[in-house]
């Protein structure tokens, strides 16, 4: 097996079980509103506190990884969040659960941008949507998976039985990344000179423009050609957008499922399985068939753009049909359909970062991080004041359908990836040496 391939493998696993632990809390939400008493309104704020930590911190930690390497970065952000998973099963009044969300969030911080900096130094130009799709599809994998499971030890332990067997498997993992992960291929004594050899001779080019590149300040990226600046806000506009879906989904999809369909505890874990798991394969293989395209076509705004396009409608035309469907069973599948183009066009948005500025790879993950974490923020609050405010889910599944329509527009119309753009306006000469 290719190292590179259990470097990988890793990443997924720390993805799977911070996904996990983002999701046990939604899961959770009968039995501890129950038990505290909360409104949908303070419940909303509770699921959004997560957020607050990381907000603030993802540009932090993207911009620290650059500088120290991702993986002591990954290793403090990971021992954080996993203590504080743990710690949130302690929590006993709205202030208490507040703090423990908070700072567990601030130790998730770094994971994304983590992902899109590890893809630039342990991967080929070529692999990268596929190397973050597999990766990032363990944030799918994890609820589809985990939920019966932890639905279960609800149901048989307690609402905090899950937080700590969460916080264990998280310091489990951190020991696995200290041993056998290193910030650079080449200083890994685990991987085989021959892998290191030909992984090195792929990735030349890109590392002697990141040696040879100069960091754009503020003032220069606004001195950028009109369709490179529109191509820069329309993939941030489009992974904002995929915050908001994911986000709203994440945190009250399992409160939908309970409070409006009126479905068991039981029940309702596995009717997450999936949806979740249509967006796992969504992450795993959208992007792998995004690259797929690239390469037949040469262009990536039909393999880029045109896909987040595509995506986009249809997920849009899903949440608005799953609340207007009586049968659960229905709504179920048509949520894995859009489930499935959420996931799809977000590695593409990841990807789209990774092959346009490698060498910064990290602090501009950790801002497209920041862009995709604020709509974590607001999404569980506005539901929550809906859900207190209507008594129903309807008007934000709808509001969350146009949001996403949103990124149709902004997209189609803004994103043009500077190779094709300046196709028809640099010389041959030029073309030629950005192909090298």
């Amino acid at each position: 097996m290719k190292y590179r391939w259990f470097i990988l493998g890793l990443l997924f696993v720390v993805y799977f079980i911070q996904f996990i632990d983002r999701t046990v809390i939604s899961l959770a939400t009968e039995p501890i509103m129950k038990e505290f008493h909360f409104s949908a309104s303070e419940w909303g704020m509770i699921l959004s506190a997560f957020f607050w930590g990381v907000v603030p911190f993802s540009i932090i930690a993207g911009i620290a990884s650059d500088k120290w390497g991702a993986k002591r970065i990954l290793l403090a952000g990971a021992t954080i969040w996993s203590l504080f998973t743990a710690l949130t099963a302690l929590s006993f009044n709205y202030i208490s659960f507040l703090i423990a969300r908070a700072i567990f969030g601030a130790g998730e911080s770094p994971s994304a941008s983590m992902g899109i900096r590890i893809a630039t130094t342990w991967y080929s130009p070529k692999e990268y949507s596929t190397a973050l799709g597999v990766a990032f599809s363990g944030v799918y994998i994890a609820p589809a998976i985990a939920s019966p499971v932890v639905v279960w030890l609800i149901g048989e332990f307690g609402w905090r039985m899950p937080f700590y067997v969460m916080g264990i498997l998280g310091i489990i993992w951190v020991l696995f990344w200290y041993k056998y992960f290193t910030d650079r291929p080449e200083n890994n004594p685990f991987m085989g000179q021959k892998e290191k050899g030909w992984l090195l001779a792929e990735q030349d080019h890109i590392l002697r423009k990141s040696k040879a590149g100069k960091k754009k300040s503020i003032k220069e990226l606004l001195g950028l050609p009109r369709h490179i600046r529109g191509t820069i806000l329309a993939n941030l506009w489009s992974v904002f957008c995929v915050g908001y879906a994911l986000y709203f989904l994440l945190t009250w999809l399992p409160g939908y499922f309970s409070i409006a369909r009126g479905l068991s505890l039981k029940s309702m874990g596995f009717a997450l399985v999936i949806p979740f798991l249509a967006a796992a394969c969504g992450e795993a293989f959208g992007g792998r068939l995004s690259d797929k395209i690239y390469v037949k076509t040469g262009s990536k705004r039909f393999a880029r753009a045109y896909w987040i396009v595509g995506c986009f409608f249809i997920l849009a035309v899903c949440l608005s049909l799953t609340v207007i469907i009586d049968s659960t069973i229905l709504a179920i599948m048509i949520l894995a359909i859009g489930a499935f183009c959420l996931a799809s066009s977000s590695v593409v948005c990841h990807t789209i970062v990774a092959e346009t500025v490698p060498e910064q790879a990290g602090s501009q993950g950790g801002l497209l991080q920041l862009i995709k974490t604020i709509p974590g923020i607001i999404a569980p609050i506005i539901t929550g004041y809906i859900v207190d405010s209507t008594g129903s889910f309807a008007a934000a599944f709808y509001l969350t359908a146009l949001i996403i329509f949103s990124g149709v527009l902004a997209t189609f119309i803004f994103l043009r990836p500077p190779e094709d753009a300046s196709r028809k306006i640099v010389s041959k000469d030029v073309v030629e040496e950005a192909e090298l």
